[in-house]
């Protein structure tokens, strides 16, 4: 990155531009076909010069605390790199060098040049603006006549918890080993925005099956 600019708005989003440089030798190795013929097309030397807007919005009280993802491009963005075909540098070729690269300013700047953009959603804001509304405490106690899972008749079994519409990741307790009537005792909380609508999930599981 060659710098970062943070825009403080009074909608509930987060605003970032973005001074991306990317450099590499990929070695890319392209097949192509064209008028019958058949060529390896190989793209060496790729360096990417990017100014891209990111906004997050809305801000909402879960995590990750943003519901959606938005993408632009500020400018038309500087690719360079280098094409060897059979050997010898194809952008050597009168025109060529040029030819692509408006080609695929143009191409990218179609779809993604401001004020177009790129959305990718991360959660749905309808659940996602829910403030929790209070804590779920659950004691995982124990575990009767477990069914065998090991090949010497035993089972090492844990459990799994979780919320569901939560976006966090399951809970876990701990291993029990070579126990058909495990006791764990443990304690676990959870966040509760909906209690009309959340369940609580629970699974138990072979250690070594998983």
């Amino acid at each position: 990155f060659s710098g970062i600019k943070v825009y403080n708005t009074e909608e509930k989003e987060l605003i970032m531009e973005l001074g991306l440089k990317w450099a590499a030798n990929p070695n890319i190795l392209v097949a192509a076909k064209a008028f019958g013929l058949k060529a390896t097309v190989q793209v060496v030397d790729l360096q990417v010069f990017a100014s891209p807007r990111i906004t997050l919005k809305p801000l909402v009280p879960s995590f990750p605390c943003f519901a959606n993802i938005h993408v632009s491009l500020m400018e038309r963005p500087h690719v360079d790199f280098g094409v060897k075909l059979f050997g010898a540098d194809a952008m050597s070729i009168p025109g060529a060098y040029r030819f692509i690269q408006e080609t695929i300013k143009d191409q990218v700047g179609a779809m993604y040049l401001w004020p177009k953009r790129l959305e990718v959603a991360v959660l749905d804001p309808s659940k996602a603006m829910k403030k929790p509304v209070g804590i779920l405490n659950v004691t995982v106690v124990r575990a009767l006549k477990l069914k065998k899972k090991d090949l010497l008749g035993a089972s090492d079994p844990y459990v799994k918890l979780k919320l569901s519409d939560d976006k966090l990741p399951s809970k876990k307790t701990t291993v029990k080993h070579k126990n058909l009537n495990p006791e764990w005792g443990e304690e676990f909380s959870f966040v509760v925005k909906d209690p009309e609508t959340q369940l609580l999930e629970f699974s138990v599981y072979d250690w070594e099956q998983v």
